[in-house]
């Protein structure tokens, strides 16, 4: 997500197709049905019957956001915060998840650890929190976890942190397999709910970057050695990088592990602070491509109860894929439940991204089609594509949502 949501965030970068894009394109064509070109888009009408339980319940309709929404000088960005959520809250919107780390690894809170965009020299996030708090709005603050695209503080300081690719080009993302990473990243989360007392965490970019059809991990010698040490392999033998290789696939499954432990051991370190401090995470729409494209292994996450709420981004105006990429996220909720666990699944709806353009009517009719299934709620992607007539439309079609 964000202003270079697509980058493989390479030192050298060739132009590679948007990982993402390319990802929802292999998702969209293992989802299509036999008949799939003799659809025709029918519109969608309103149940005469109720809706199902979970979506009578109160529901989430969310928004993520960046700070350049408001812009950096201090008075002008408050005032139009203020404005903004007053017009959320009028619009039924009662979650919002503000970016505090962008993908270039700058921060928008007074950290004493990263460093802070330059534009804001005032505490963004603290004006931020305070005026959603005003208005009973959830606030979840928005990590970019292993991205660091400007090579930042610690960052450059520690570029053996860096992902270093098949062909040794350094990649502008710090590699999950390394414990001093993921404590590094811990330490940013644990530093902003501590200051700022909130009640979520929440993660994107939490995964490895990807070519269109392969992931991208790290092939670094310490990496090539925790992964000998704690599989007794030799990455040599893995000659061949297909799934045919049953020591290929032990490094699939090895570096997906070193995504997951960092969202446990965020879970961990949460734990000790005393308070029920929750996670949400912004995922790729099909678990199953997900867990080997990018090591992101959210159906998982939801079984071992490390996570609160998933986010799937479903950023399609194609309302067949959406309802199909809906069900597939729910079904992985069911699982879930089926296990003992609990995880809200709230789909996300692109309104401007990198992959599509809504218009008010796409974004009712997937917000339908999502309670419909039962999801518990959605969340809009992003706030400065979600215009007045966007919330307009949202407000005359869902009053008294919040």
């Amino acid at each position: 997500m964000l202003i270079n949501f697509g980058k493989a965030f390479r030192i050298k970068n060739s132009g590679v197709l948007s990982p993402f894009l390319a990802f929802l394109i292999i998702t969209a064509w293992m989802l299509l049905p036999a008949d799939a070109g003799a659809q025709k888009l029918k519109p969608i009408k309103e149940p005469k019957v109720g809706l199902p339980a979970s979506a009578l319940s109160p529901w989430v309709y969310g928004v993520w956001m960046h700070p350049g929404m408001f812009g950096p000088e201090e008075e002008t960005a408050t005032a139009k915060i203020r404005e903004t959520l007053d017009f959320y809250s009028q619009a039924g919107i009662n979650t919002v998840i503000m970016l505090v780390k962008n993908t270039t690894g700058h921060v928008y809170y007074d950290s004493e650890i990263a460093i802070k965009d330059p534009a804001y020299g005032w505490d963004f996030f603290g004006v931020f929190l305070e005026e959603a708090r005003k208005r009973n709005l959830a606030v979840h603050p928005w990590f970019c976890v292993f991205p660091e695209a400007s090579l930042l503080g610690q960052v450059r300081e520690h570029p053996e942190w860096l992902i270093v690719g098949p062909g040794r080009e350094m990649v502008r993302t710090v590699n999950p397999a390394l414990p001093e990473v993921r404590a590094y990243e811990i330490s940013l989360m644990l530093e902003l709910v501590k200051k700022y007392g909130t009640d979520w965490v929440h993660l994107d970019y939490i995964r490895f970057p990807c070519e269109p059809t392969e992931p991208y991990f790290s092939y670094d010698a310490r990496t090539l050695q925790l992964f000998k040490e704690e599989t007794g392999i030799d990455f040599n033998a893995l000659k061949a990088r297909d799934s045919g290789n049953p020591y290929w696939n032990v490094w699939l499954e090895w570096n997906r592990e070193q995504v997951t432990r960092l969202v446990r051991e965020l879970q961990q370190e949460l734990a000790k602070t005393g308070r029920p401090i929750k996670i949400s995470a912004a995922v790729f729409p099909d678990p199953d491509n997900a867990r080997v494209l990018i090591g992101q292994d959210w159906l998982e996450w939801g079984r071992q109860g490390l996570v609160d709420m998933l986010c799937p981004m479903l950023y399609t105006n194609d309302l067949p894929l959406f309802e199909r990429l809906t069900k597939r996220a729910l079904a992985a909720r069911e699982s879930v439940k089926k296990e003992g666990g609990t995880v809200l699944v709230c789909s996300g709806i692109g309104i401007g991204t990198s992959h599509n353009q809504a218009t008010p009517e796409i974004m009712l009719e997937e917000i339908r089609l999502a309670r419909r299934a039962g999801a518990n709620g959605v969340i809009f992607f992003s706030g400065s594509s979600l215009t007045d007539r966007f919330l307009n439309s949202l407000k005359a079609v869902f009053p008294g949502t919040k």
